[in-house]
């Protein structure tokens, strides 16, 4: 987490208790980091609306009828991204045509510009979930290489010993 967001919040608590109140905005953003790659992403309600072409409004109804899962950090509130494209891909509203490919671009590029603070901190909505995507292809690429490389020098040594 960065500095700014933990004092950020950490100015919202009386002097006395900054220090303790910098820690736990620590916590929370790295629960929040966590969630962020089991979910593929958190959305606020108003980047989950766009997305949905609902209302903010309606999210939250989602939200207390179990179908879609609350993630609150710091006070605010998130929705899954993989729930959310997963309602999306069903197309619930029953009688309205698919929307475009173009409706659909210009929904998420309203929803990126809708990224709060807190989102924004650990990289955007599923910037831990790429990060450890790239972490993990990158060590599998580390582990190939190696692997190959000890086939070189074996084979060399190999050759030396004929």
């Amino acid at each position: 987490m960065s500095e700014i967001a933990s004092s950020t919040f950490a100015l919202q608590a009386p002097p006395a208790d900054r220090a303790a109140a910098r820690e736990e905005a620590r916590r929370q953003l790295k629960k929040m980091s966590d969630a962020m790659v089991e979910e593929k992403g958190l959305l606020n309600h108003a980047q989950a609306a766009l997305l949905l072409d609902v209302s903010t409004k309606r999210v939250g109804e989602l939200v207390r009828l179990g179908k879609l899962t609350d993630f609150i950090f710091l006070g605010r509130k998130y929705v899954s991204m993989k729930e959310v494209d997963e309602r999306s891909k069903q197309e619930l509203k029953a009688g309205r045509p698919r929307r475009g490919i173009g409706k659909l671009a210009t929904a998420s590029l309203k929803a990126a510009v809708k990224t709060d603070s807190v989102q924004a901190s650990p990289g955007g909505y599923a910037g831990s979930y790429f990060k450890k995507q790239r972490e993990e292809a990158n060590e599998r690429r580390r582990r190939e290489f190696q692997k190959k490389w000890r086939a070189v020098i074996e084979a060399r040594r190999n050759e030396r010993k004929s």
